[in-house]
């Protein structure tokens, strides 16, 4: 009998269960991997693949939006936009001008197309050739800015190989006259934008917002008709009113123009606004320069606007100011006397002298500010304290920014009067050792004119938005600086100097005008003491009783002339003469 064997197996080896677990850990590796690739793709890179895929399928065009336009008013009629839509001006517009441009490719006979397009573009024959020959080169720009008109020369020759595509430029219509306030719109490697002036502080709102269009398309790049589309509309800039009249504009770009160079300034500057308001009528400055050519400036720093960037020593017309916080201190009247006996002050090892070195005597405080008497400033301030007299020029706005709307605007520096020393007050009291700019001093000037309220200055009128909506900028009383009886009894004394006075050239027949001249040191830049050079103003307002305009004029080192009553008083007395014929303001009085 044959016994049966049985097979009975052996039990599994570990080498055997390490490649198992080998096995199993490969497949959980890659379905892992599976997992976190699927995770990357719909999750953390969703939004580049599914451009990507949109890019395949489907077209995309930005809508661009119209940058919005600035006017100015070409009337002094004050009414809203609405009733005046039609007498407003375009400082700055919009032009349409095309980029021509070429497949040279599709081009049979350069030479032929170079001699017809040179007499037509202005461009030489030799480059347009050296274009056209490009046989490889699908796409070659010809001209940029070509216009309406040079374009139909040449579709009338139906040239094959040519194309245009539209490109709109800003444009300034008026020039140089309004350069400082409007600034310009430039464009790098980034695009454009605005720079400078308004251009610059509502760049975005002038600019709009871009939109799109997306079209599907067909598998050879083909826009599908019946296929989806998605629009994002595009919103125009929005189009902004001054309250500049272009008419006292012209007049006083042209008068600053003429003065500067009579005199062989360095430059000069013009301000003048309503006072009641805090409107900005007319502002310009000199030298200026073309928005329209602005890459062909060669110093940039004339771009700055002069109005509001240039802080400088403002000299005797700072008398206003320490007169105002004395009378409104109950420190002294208009009728206060002070004995100028020497004709000068000493304070520690200074001498402070009147600028025509000479000794007055017994004079009031009327005469102080007839004769721009230093040492009558000084005694007006010593007895206002340097504590209060900080306070009232902080309240009359200096060292703070009027909050208006230009780009660039400082501070200016008062810095000097927190230094409790006579020898840093009684230089500020006829506005040396302390500086301001043209914007602080005029709006100060503006407060006394205003019986004592001091209103924020603007230059924006309306703002009309895309949809039509107009958003109005309305008054806005800062505060309250002095009295109302300070500033009549100020004005009185103002009116004297043009009568009595130094300021008698800024006057106007048959019109009382307030105003006061200011002739202040330029100090040397390489050293701590004031070079030769001065900085010649003045500043008023008309009529005296009831003020339609404030108006300051600030010329820089004129030549030939030694105070601001030879220079700056003429030119104010001839824009004032200007104004009051162009408001039809009867006279006053009989001269």
């Amino acid at each position: 009998m044959v016994k049966r064997r049985y097979y009975i197996p052996k039990k599994q080896t570990g080498g055997q269960n390490s490649r198992a677990y080998f096995l199993t850990s490969i497949i959980f590796l890659f379905t892992a991997l599976i997992v976190f690739r699927l995770f990357n793709l719909q999750i953390l890179e969703h939004s580049f693949y599914a451009a990507l895929a949109s890019g395949q399928h489907k077209i995309t065009e930005k809508l661009f939006p119209i940058r919005g336009k600035i006017f100015a008013y070409n009337s002094f009629k004050e009414k809203s936009y609405n009733d005046l839509a039609s007498e407003l001006y375009p400082l700055a517009a919009n032009q349409e001008l095309f980029l021509a441009y070429a497949v040279p490719k599709q081009i049979k006979n350069p030479q032929e197309m170079a001699t017809k397009l040179a007499k037509i573009l202005g461009l030489p024959q030799g480059e347009l050739l050296g274009k056209f020959s490009k046989k490889d080169d699908p796409y070659e720009p010809i001209k940029h800015k070509v216009t309406r008109e040079e374009m139909g020369e040449m579709d009338k020759l139906n040239l094959e190989g040519i194309g245009f595509v539209r490109e709109d430029f800003r444009y300034y219509p008026e020039g140089n006259m309004a350069s400082h306030i409007l600034g310009f719109v430039g464009c790098d490697e980034g695009g454009c934008s605005g720079r400078y002036g308004l251009e610059g502080y509502f760049d975005k709102e002038l600019s709009g917002k871009q939109g799109s269009l997306i079209l599907e398309r067909d598998a050879i790049g083909r826009w599908i008709a019946v296929g989806g589309k998605t629009i994002k509309e595009k919103e125009d800039g929005v189009d902004i009113i001054l309250t500049i009249d272009r008419n006292i504009q012209f007049v006083a770009f042209q008068k600053l123009k003429e003065t500067v160079e009579k005199h062989g300034a360095e430059g000069g500057t013009i301000i003048i606004m309503n006072p009641k308001t805090g409107a900005i009528i007319a502002m310009a400055s000199y030298p200026d320069f073309d928005p329209n050519e602005y890459s062909r400036v060669r110093d940039v720093r004339v771009f700055n606007n002069p109005a509001v960037f240039d802080q400088y020593e403002p000299g005797s017309i700072f008398k206003i100011i320490t007169m105002a916080a004395a009378i409104d201190a109950g420190k002294v009247t208009p009728q206060t006397t002070y004995n100028d006996e020497k004709g000068y002050v000493k304070v520690d090892k200074y001498v402070i002298n009147n600028s025509n070195f000479q000794a007055h005597g017994m004079i009031t405080m009327t005469q102080v500010l007839e004769k721009s008497i230093n040492t009558g400033a000084i005694f007006a301030v010593d007895l206002v304290g340097i504590d209060l007299f900080r306070e009232y020029v902080k309240k009359f706005g200096f060292g703070t920014l009027t909050g208006i709307e230009l780009s660039s605007e400082v501070l200016g520096d008062i810095d000097q009067l927190n230094k409790k020393s006579d020898v840093y007050l009684f230089p500020a009291s006829f506005g040396q050792g302390i500086s301001v700019t043209p914007i602080q001093m005029i709006t100060a000037v503006a407060a006394i004119a205003n019986k004592g309220k001091l209103m924020k200055p603007y230059i924006v009128d309306t703002i009309v938005k895309a949809d039509g909506e107009r958003v109005r900028t309305h008054p806005k009383e800062v505060r309250k600086v002095i009295s109302s009886r300070t500033a009549t009894l100020l004005t009185g004394m103002m009116t004297s100097v043009i009568q009595n006075g130094y300021g008698k050239r800024a006057g106007v027949p048959g019109y009382y005008v307030a105003g006061k001249t200011g002739t202040a040191e330029i100090s040397d830049p390489d050293r701590p003491v004031y070079s030769e050079k001065t900085i010649h103003s003045f500043v008023g307002f008309a009529p005296a009783g009831n003020p339609r305009f404030v108006m300051l004029i600030k010329l820089d080192a004129p030549q030939g002339v030694r105070f601001a009553d030879a220079s700056a008083a003429p030119l104010f007395g001839d824009l004032a003469h200007f104004m009051l014929n162009y408001y039809q303001i009867p006279p006053e009085k009989g001269d």
